[in-house]
């Protein structure tokens, strides 16, 4: 084993993203792995190396657990159980640490930080940016929220699923920074449907129209990375669920209005996303909002 950090790792959630970052903890550690489908468990141990276990009772060796989930409320009721029964926290022992890299609320982060001290528990959050394919290729970027020492112990462990591995502040800091950059990109990805299906309506060629956008101001990492990919190319598949879109920036909002900040943009563009989920087919990749765009100028 090349790492010396943590001996045994634990990791809690392995969909899209889970499944192909556990990959790259093969060696480190011993893994343990869980999920609700037996199936990703199974296919998981197997590429991690690693054992399967029957829930969070089964990852009380660990120093280490990993979390990546779907929203606040599952990263809750593992945690601190649901319907009376025990979770994650009521198992690890002292001095263990949870590494939530789920897309959190900040505000939740903080609250199971503190909950977490009180069992003797570490908590950093470490959000991700960088889809599927970064989770495959290592490459993600990290974001972590969470004590110097903290981030220290458990870097060698993320530097083994991103490239880039930041420490943005206290506990919460890196939902809160994964949140907001959510909004930024979902704000240019619906400011970028509008500007280019008007350009179409007008009679513009989507392709020449992308080229030159690209080598002005308007450049964005939407334009230079989703567009040709997912839109021009009438693929709308980016590879970022909708849902998972208009969940960050919901979760980006509530920030708002922790803040209390009204911010009008922000909000005009959360009911953008709001109303894009509520219309399109389940299990829609984000890029359908491009579609909704032109369909609602009759293109």
């Amino acid at each position: 084993m090349t790492n010396n950090t943590f001996k045994t790792i634990g990791f809690i959630g392995l969909g899209a993203m889970g499944s192909q970052m556990v990959k790259h903890l093969k060696g480190i550690a011993d893994i343990l792995v869980y999920d609700t489908d037996a199936a990703r468990a199974a296919e998981a141990a197997k590429a991690s190396g690693g054992r399967i276990v029957d829930g969070v009772s089964g990852m009380s060796s660990a120093d280490a657990v990993i979390l990546m989930l779907p929203t606040s409320a599952i990263v809750d009721q593992v945690l601190h159980g649901a319907d009376g029964g025990k979770g994650l926290l009521d198992y690890l022992p002292a001095g263990s640490m949870v590494i939530d890299m789920s897309s959190s609320a900040p505000t939740n982060s903080v609250a199971n930080a503190e909950i977490a001290a009180k069992k003797g528990v570490h908590f950093i959050d470490a959000p991700v940016s960088g889809g599927v394919k970064g989770a495959e290729a290592a490459s993600l970027a990290i974001m972590v929220g969470g004590a110097q020492a903290d981030f220290d112990r458990a870097l060698p462990v993320l530097q083994k699923m991103g490239a880039k591995v930041f420490l943005v502040g206290k506990v919460g800091s890196g939902h809160a920074v994964k949140a907001l950059n959510n909004l930024l990109a979902a704000t240019a990805f619906a400011a970028t449907s509008e500007v280019f299906a008007v350009g179409a309506k007008f009679g513009l060629d989507p392709t020449t129209m992308l080229k030159a956008i690209d080598a002005s101001s308007g450049q964005s990492f939407q334009t230079t990375h989703v567009w040709q990919k997912a839109v021009i190319d009438r693929t709308f598949q980016f590879g970022f669920a909708l849902a998972l879109m208009e969940k960050d920036v919901r979760v980006a909002m509530s920030l708002f209005d922790a803040m209390g900040s009204d911010a009008q943009l922000s909000r005009t563009v959360a009911a953008i996303w709001t109303k894009a989920l509520a219309s399109a087919a389940p299990g829609s990749d984000m890029t359908v909002v491009a579609k909704q765009a032109e369909a609602a100028l009759g293109l």
